[in-house]
Formats: structure tokens, sequence, C-alpha cells
């Protein structure tokens, strides 16, 4: 190989890393090495097809596919960073810079193999700069957009495109300024001419190619067909844009379906007794925590440090029952809480948009209902968590404040504002303990790492403890000021603070999941026989698809939408450890060895 392509490879190796690092947000050192292994075969691939066909890299074939490359490497994660650096903790698009430097690979092997068999080229080659044409155009499109906006492309925007007709398109098209309105054809037309004008430059020395050169071309055309379009798992569909853009047709297609049957839901939807039994207005309390892990929660654990002080004090009261044995479903937000909000669950074949939610219910039960978020409102990566949120009476999310990290005891203003004279069921979904651990908690809170350092275990330790402290303050003003009956928390999932975050199932640790329930004296009175079956059961193993059961026994109803034998409020509890599962049904729980880390 010639020294030029292997300064090329070198320097697409190098500069799209050092890009990607400077553009992402909150990684950690072990996310950093990891694409620094994955980036090299993409640069190798990048360079191998003009290579071996000792292409000029000043050909317009290969500039306009390095071209293409590079706007796919820089556009999104860099408006996207410039939008959302100060707001958002942690970012970073990998697979955006995996697509580009493969994408420059498949369609220069693509216009090779045009050229070398001489395959009808100027149509086949015409066909494939409509491809890279369409390819390139979603770049340009977020340049002008941001251009326009001063923002990246988010889920509001690409959720009214989707919803604009042509009628309204032309309207707004000609709203713009009368320059945008005529450089936006010019620009388009000059790229696609551009394109197919580079395309169509003939290369004298391609029918030169070594046979085993063409092999290896052939072999990388069909692997990056593969690898880069694959409806499953391709590298297209993971680019950030594209998630979002999928994200954002799921959401549209589960709101029509969810919405569509909320009606018919409700109608057919019976709960007796349909108001609370208690002395007067009273709340009822479900908190959703966020990758907390119980291994590390000296409440639950034998952990050598006091990271749960609260709850470990509060865990020896009648009022408090600690579940040891409680289990995510997923090891995933969005598939975890889609089961835990609703009927849908690990042991049924229930559909999502079908079945009635936690909200729906405590609705019939006689509760106003409220839903306070500190998870964010930008992306459309809730899905199911969002259409049952927005069913709630009141529903809000915290906002963002630039340069201000927003902690979770900032919920405890929205409780606030709830009126303690009426029966209230409040869902409160904290931020948690998720990854980068250090931005959870306020520093001058930092007891097991020191403060502003980044050291991945102390911080999650620390993190635990806010959390802690969050569910304290919130426990005890609702006891104070809105007659607290019950609360509930849990998490969603759990993690491993010293692993990399994965896609993909990464053991029993990411599920081990912290539960506790805390009832007042009043209910435990009224509700003796509920209170001795929660107590007799609260060693059993249980996994958060059945929340939705549990709540339902909490609140001591009986409901055509409500399997008593899923509760494990109730003495027909019918799970034992064997008959459990996690991993949306994949794995079992009782081969679950409870390998914890306890030392750091």
């Amino acid at each position: 190989m010639e020294n030029k392509y292997l300064i090329l490879m070198v320097a697409l190796y190098v500069l799209p890393y050092i890009y990607y690092v400077s553009v992402s947000h909150g990684l950690g050192h072990k996310a950093e090495y990891l694409q620094l292994r994955r980036f090299l075969p993409c640069a190798i691939l990048a360079v191998l097809p003009v290579a071996l066909a000792n292409v000029s890299l000043t050909s317009p074939l290969f500039l306009t596919s390095f071209i293409t490359g590079l706007a796919w490497i820089t556009i999104y994660p860099l408006f996207y960073y410039l939008t959302y650096h100060k707001t958002s903790s942690d970012f970073g698009f990998h697979l955006d810079t995996v697509f580009g430097l493969y994408i420059i690979s498949w369609l220069v092997s693509l216009k090779l193999l045009v050229q070398y068999f001489n395959f009808w080229p100027v149509i086949s080659l015409f066909i494939i700069s409509c491809i890279e044409f369409i390819i390139i155009l979603i770049p340009i499109i977020q340049i002008l957009y941001y251009a326009v906006y001063k923002t990246c492309v988010t889920d509001s925007s690409i959720m009214l495109m989707r919803e604009t007709d042509h009628n309204e398109a032309i309207e707004f098209y000609k709203s713009l300024p009368f320059i945008i309105q005529i450089i936006i054809p010019v620009i388009l037309i000059t790229v696609f001419s551009v394109i197919n004008y580079g395309n169509q430059t003939t290369l004298p020395e391609i029918s030169n190619i070594y046979n085993y050169s063409i092999y290896i071309i052939i072999a990388t055309t069909l692997f990056l067909t593969h690898y880069l379009w694959n409806t499953k798992k391709g590298v297209f569909i993971r680019t950030g844009i594209i998630e979002l853009f999928l994200d954002v047709n799921k959401y549209i297609k589960e709101t029509h379906l969810y919405a569509s049957n909320l009606e018919t839901r409700l109608k057919n939807l019976k709960v007796t007794p349909n108001k609370p039994n208690f002395d007067k207005p009273s709340t009822i309390i479900m908190i959703i925590g966020e990758s907390e892990s119980r291994d590390y929660m000296s409440a639950f654990t034998d952990y050598q440090y006091n990271t749960t002080p609260w709850l470990k004090e509060m865990s020896l009261t009648k009022n408090f029952v600690l579940f040891p044995n409680s289990y995510a479903c997923k090891d995933q937000t969005v598939p975890a809480l889609e089961r835990v909000l609703t009927e849908v669950n690990q042991y049924n074949d229930k559909k999502f948009y079908e079945s009635c939610s936690i909200i729906d219910i405590t609705k019939k039960a006689g509760y106003k209902t409220y839903w306070f978020s500190n998870q964010g409102h930008i992306g459309s990566a809730e899905t199911a968590i969002t259409l049952v949120a927005n069913t709630a009476d009141k529903a809000e999310w915290t906002k963002q404040n630039l340069n201000k990290p927003q902690y979770d005891e900032t919920l405890l203003d929205y409780i606030k504002t709830v009126n303690p004279d009426e029966n209230n069921f409040i869902v409160l979904h904290l931020m948690g303990n998720h990854f980068n651990f250090i931005n959870r908690y306020p520093q001058n809170f930092a007891k097991f790492s020191k403060p502003n350092n980044y050291d991945l275990i102390p911080n999650y330790l620390d993190s635990i403890a806010y959390t802690d402290y969050v569910l304290q303050t919130i426990t005890e003003y609702a006891k104070t000021n809105l007659n607290l009956q019950a609360l509930l928390y849990f998490s969603d999932h759990a993690t491993i603070p010293d692993k990399r975050r994965s896609p993909n199932f990464a053991g029993f640790g990411t599920v081990r999941i912290p539960m506790f329930l805390y009832l007042s004296d009043e209910y435990i009175a009224k509700n003796s026989e509920i209170y001795t079956d929660i107590c007799n059961n609260s060693n059993k193993y249980f996994t958060n698809d059945l929340i939705y059961e549990f709540i339902c026994g909490i609140l001591n109803i009986k409901s055509n939408h409500y399997d008593e034998t899923n509760s494990i409020a109730s003495s027909k509890y019918k799970y034992t450890k064997e008959m459990l599962k996690t991993n949306l049904g994949e794995l079992w729980i009782k081969d679950d060895n409870k390998n914890i880390l306890k030392v750091y």
C-alpha cells in the first residue's frame, strides 16, 4: 500500500476519533477506549477500495463519497452537541462515525465494480448518484434546519414534518425569507449535479485491477451492504438522526393505537371500591428510580459502606417493608417501564396499547393523578412511558436549565403544587443513579468520592446516598402535608457501575433492584389483612413488571383488570423464584448466583 493511502487511513482513524471525543459529553474512559478500537477497522475499510484500485485521492469519484461520509461523521453529533451540551449530562454518537467511514467504502466499491464490469455504467452510476444524494441530503437538511432554527433536529420537528400535508409544506416554504427560498433549490441541484458528474468520471486504470483485489472489493461490498442496511441491527438505523426518526415513527404509531383504545379501555374498566377508605383526603405515591442496584445499598445487603442510612433505619420500623428479592424485567428503562406501568408482563401475552395502566386504574379508584418526572422531555425514547404519563390529570417534566444540573430534589417543588384536600395518586420519575453518576448529586453531598472527581464506583455510591436523602425528604413532606398513606419505591432496572453501558443483557447485576413500601399507621389499621400479606410476602421473589398488580393490591380494590394472583400484596400471590424471569422472559431468576462486588 502506497504512503498516500496509509496517511489517509491514519487520518481517517485519528481525526474522527478526536472529533468524536470532542463532541461527545460525559463519556467514561472505558467508552473512549472502546471506540479507539472500534474505529480502526472502519478507517481501514474506508481506504481499502481506493488503495486496491489505485484510485487517485483527488478523483471526483472518490471525493464525492468522501464528503458524504464526512458529513455523516460530523453534522448530527456537532449540532446535537451545540444544542444540548449545557443541559444533557452524557451523550455520544459513535455509530455516526462508523456509518460515515463505512459509507465511503461502500459507495466507492459500488462505483468501482460498475466501471470494472462495465455494467451499464451511465445508468448504474446515475442510480448510485441518486442513492448518494439521498444519503448526503440528510446531513444537508440538518445544516439548513440549524441555520434557520439554531438548534439540531428534534423529535418535535420530525413530528411536525410527519404531520404536515403538502399544502402546509408549501405554505411553510413560502414563509421563509426569499433568499432562503432561492438558496435551497440551488444548493440541492448543485449538490446532485456535482455528485453525478463526479461519479460519471471514467477511470482508465480500472481494468488493471488485480483479480484478488476485485474479489476483496466484491466481498467488502457484500459485507457492508448487509452491515450498513440490515433492517434490524444495521448501522444506518442506529445512527443518531435515524434513531430519532424511528423513535418518532414508533411513537406516532403507538400513540394512535394507545389513544384510540383509551376510551374503550376506560369504558370496560370496572373498579370497586371507587374511593379511598381513609378518614380524610389522602395520598399514595409511587416513585420510580433509575439504575439503582440493591447490591450497593446498605439497607438491603451487608455492604461495607452505609450508603442508605435513612432507609436502613426506617427498615427497622413496622411502617417500612423491604423486598430484598426484587428484580427488573429488563435492564433498559423503556421496555421495563412499559410493563411496570401496565397490565403487560413477561407472563402474559397482552399488548401495551390494549392494556390498562396504573394511571387508568387509580383514576377509577377515585384518585386525582399526577406525573412528575426529572427524566427530561427531549427525545422520544420514552414512548410508552410518555404515553401513560400524558393520561394523568397533570403531567409535568422538570425544566432543564443551562449550566445547572437538575437534581431529583427539584421534584419536591412539584409535589408542593398538589392539593392536600383531594385524594391523590402521584408518580415521581427520578433521574436517580443514571450514568454519568457524578452528575446526579450536588458535589457538597459527596461522601464516598472526592468532590468533582470522576471515579465510577465512589460516584455511584454517592448517587445512591443522595437518592436515599431525596426519598427521605419526599416521604417526610408527604406525611406532614398530604396525609400520605402509602409510598412505593422501586428502580426501573439496576446497573453495574464499573461496567460500560451495553444494549445487551449484561448479567443479573443489572436487574437486581431495590423495592420498599411505606404504609401509614392508619393504612395498617384499616387494612390489617393486606399489611399482613405484604409482610409475609416480603422475602418472596418478585419482578417489577408485576408492579401494576402490586398497586392494585395496595389500593385494596377489585377489578376486571386486576389479577390478584400476580399481586405481592395478596395471600394469593403465586410466584416463586423458579417461576420468575427477566430479560423479557429469556432468563430465569433462579439462575442468578448473586456474585456481588462489595469492595472498590
